[in-house]
């Protein structure tokens, strides 16, 4: 590996490292600020998932979800990790990414794309189906997490547009790739 790779390398996992504090930080402070009902809230951890995913592809994204749920769940006050919410976490990484990748011109169709799917698919149908065996949710809860987590991307969407515009986060993101 050349010199100039393993910088790189090593750049996008302090990268990762980051992202997933600060996702880890926005999930405990949400936990304990705005948990609706047992199975609600209203959180923006999946924002540091899914800019990963969208700046670095679905594999670093992926990773941060993981990290960041397995985290979260250790520091939390009933420290059991789901599989299946992880799982969940995993998928919003990992689908953010993959959609990112297959759009290939930048721009806010493709971050609301990416973060619409890794949100469909991660949050709202994978954890919530880790909730409905693990925690009993009812079937409506499905429904109610859906407009949870429209009203959070739609919130996430903008946040990382803005950062995505902000030219030194810019210039950080071309060092990386």
């Amino acid at each position: 590996m050349q010199k100039n790779e393993k910088i790189k390398h090593v750049m996008r996992i302090t990268t990762c490292a980051m992202l997933i504090a600060l996702s880890t930080v926005i999930g405990i402070v949400c936990k304990d600020l705005f948990t609706f009902g047992f199975y609600y809230r209203l959180t923006f951890e999946n924002l540091p998932v899914i800019f990963a995913s969208v700046t670095l592809g679905p594999l670093y994204g992926a990773v941060v979800g993981l990290c960041e749920d397995v985290i979260s769940c250790l520091c939390s006050t009933n420290p059991q990790i789901n599989p299946i919410i992880t799982l969940g976490a995993v998928c919003v990484g990992a689908f953010s990414g993959i959609v990112a990748g297959i759009i290939k011109k930048d721009g806010l169709v493709k971050l609301i794309a990416a973060a619409a799917i890794g949100h469909l698919v991660g949050q709202v149908i994978i954890k919530s189906i880790g909730k409905m065996i693990y925690f009993g949710m009812p079937f409506v809860g499905l429904f109610i997490g859906l407009a949870f987590s429209a009203v959070i991307c739609f919130i996430e969407v903008i946040v990382i547009h803005l950062l995505l515009k902000n030219k030194a986060v810019n210039k950080y993101i071309v060092k990386l790739k």
